[in-house]
């Protein structure tokens, strides 16, 4: 399979800075079947030739590769520091208006209106003439949900209640976001791995590309790192995912810190004067002391940047322990979760507990991490990571009628947990209780069949699922399954 990939893994690549590479290949395997039975051709080299001369169709390729999975205010954190701390900064250094803002890899939209929802909750009525949000991203289809702002429950799970109330509307079983925050933000095609002012994206004051480079090579980091000092004015600031921060110091911009959160600077104008990060620019100059603007007094809904204790300020961002989770550095990831887990006076948060569990069972040391979730669920019971988890550890432990009870209750707290489906059909399978495993089968379809994009429900467990390699499975075992009934004349008819 690989030889024939290979010229579309190029292609790619060199369009968008995509690396389809280990399981991604199924994704892109079953995206370019799909495609040339869309385009009525017979042999993936067909296919190929189409493509370098339909720009439409290579659009929906694309779209068929890429994953759009956020929420609204995801590091809610680094939101209150941009709300309180950046923008108070930007505002008082800069004589032109409005401050340009740009969120690259902005996904279905979650990430910009959150920013205009927090500019809103500050500045009222006068962010429309402070403040222009410019928005883009790759997809073309998903900008267009974008900018429909309607969004499924999931999208809010990290949301006040009191915003969700204030910023959206019911809409059937969605919600939609108001006028005036949609009107907020403009939309633009982004193509990440092209400089970004022929696209008409430049002169910004501060530009956000969160939980995007972690998908892309070092020399091609390197670029975007390029693109976006060039994209910036004289005096920028570039933030990172927090995981994602201190891996990309690619020496294109100063890496400082502030409150604990690291992020880039161009220029001289926006480094705190309280920073203690020493980056690659920084090591070739002296020291300068740098005038701190006065604060900005403002009535706030979003709660400033809080004091944190001297011990919690040197704990690493769980965010990024998270990313090293999933990236598989699991020596790394336990060293910094038992860091927090030591910290004397402070209190163990539900994700650390949950990553830890999470490494423990990958470990087989079943009976440490059933302590850690049963902690959480005290706290928790609603806990759909914990409860996916307590599922994961009866089953690896062969306890299928208990697996079968906790993914169970991940179904009942969250309908639309397709991981918790697929488990759930995984054990039944397992046993032989074929027409069952083909019903939980069906729902994994169901929800990733309307929308590939469909979020897990989790918070914190990185699970190793591929929307398209698990529908490609579902798919396969309900037609096994459904032939080994005829066979056996059981099931339905």
């Amino acid at each position: 399979m690989n030889d024939t990939l290979a010229p579309f893994k190029t292609l790619i690549y060199e369009h968008c800075g995509l690396v389809l590479e280990g399981i991604a290949e199924a994704r892109l395997h079953k995206a370019l079947h799909q495609g040339a039975e869309r385009m009525a051709v017979t042999r993936l080299s067909e296919y190929f030739q189409l493509l370098q001369r339909t720009p439409e169709e290579f659009e929906k390729l694309i779209s068929a590769l890429t994953v759009n999975e956020t929420y609204f205010f995801r590091e809610p954190d680094q939101i209150a520091l941009f709300t309180n701390q950046l923008v108070p900064r930007l505002l008082s250094r800069q004589s032109r208006r409005p401050l340009k803002i740009l969120s690259a890899g902005c996904s279905s939209g979650e990430e910009p209106y959150s920013l205009a929802m927090a500019l809103d909750t500050v500045y009222g009525e006068q962010r429309r003439h402070l403040f222009q949000i410019d928005a883009g991203d790759l997809d073309r289809q998903i900008l267009a949900k974008a900018e429909q702002g309607i969004y499924s429950p999931f999208s809010f799970r990290s949301l006040d209640a009191a915003l969700q109330q204030r910023y959206f509307q019911p809409l059937d079983r969605s919600f939609q976001l108001i006028e005036s925050i949609r009107n907020s933000v403009n939309f633009y095609p982004l193509n990440l791995m092209a400089e970004l002012g022929p696209q008409g994206l430049d002169q910004y004051d501060l530009i956000f590309c969160r939980n995007v480079s972690i998908y892309f090579d070092p020399p091609t980091r390197l670029q975007l790192h390029q693109r976006f000092y060039n994209a910036l004015n004289e005096n920028g600031i570039l933030l990172l995912g927090g995981s994602e921060t201190l891996g990309n110091d690619m020496g294109v911009f100063e890496l400082v810190e502030e409150h604990g959160h690291y992020y880039f600077i161009k220029g001289e104008s926006y480094r705190p004067a309280s920073s203690q990060a020493v980056s690659w620019s920084q090591s070739r100059r002296a020291p300068q002391a740098v005038e701190h603007p006065a604060s900005v007094s403002q009535d706030s809904v979003l709660s400033p940047v809080a004091a944190t204790p001297t011990g919690a300020l040197n704990l690493p961002p769980l965010d990024w322990i998270r990313q090293l989770v999933q990236e598989g550095q699991t020596e790394q990831a336990t060293r910094l979760l038992d860091r927090h887990l030591s910290e004397q006076g402070q209190p163990v948060s539900v994700g650390v507990s949950l990553l830890k569990s999470w490494l423990l069972l990958n470990s087989r040391v079943f009976a440490e991490a059933d302590q850690l979730l049963d902690r959480v669920l005290q706290e928790d019971p609603w806990s759909v990571d914990a409860l996916l988890l307590k599922g994961l550890n009866a089953k690896w432990q062969q306890r299928h009628e208990q697996a079968v009870e906790w993914f169970r209750k991940v179904i009942y707290v969250c309908p639309e947990s397709w991981p918790a489906h697929y488990y759930l059909a995984e054990v039944h399978r397992l046993d032989g209780r074929d027409e069952q495993a083909i019903k939980a089968y069906q729902a994994v379809r169901r929800i990733l069949s309307d929308d590939r994009h469909a979020p897990d429900g989790l918070l914190w467990v990185p699970l190793p699922l591929p929307r398209g390699d698990i529908l490609f499975l579902s798919e396969r075992h309900v037609l096994k399954l459904r032939q080994r009934l005829s066979e056996t004349g059981e099931g339905e008819g």
